[in-house]
């Protein structure tokens, strides 16, 4: 079984993007155990709802990261872990 911390990971990129069949059924599996990971998903979606409410500009969520940006994020999420 995956750790919240993996599972966080996945719920978030779930909400960009369709995962792999593995991962969706580890996902859920996980979820059907863990209150915690499903009121995290329910907070995350409710954020990213909100957000795309209040904002009329839908060019925000088309915008790219230049691949500078995108190799820092990277390193201090691979730091973190």
């Amino acid at each position: 079984m995956r750790t919240c911390k993996e599972v966080s990971k996945l719920i978030s990129e779930s909400l960009d993007r369709k995962l792999p069949l593995r991962q969706r059924i580890a996902l859920k599996m996980h979820l059907v155990l863990c209150r915690f990971c499903r009121r995290f998903r329910k907070d995350l979606q409710y954020i990213r709802g909100h957000i795309r409410q209040q904002t009329d500009d839908v060019s925000i969520y088309e915008e790219k990261l230049s691949d500078i940006a995108r190799d820092r994020i990277q390193r201090l999420l691979d730091s973190e872990s």
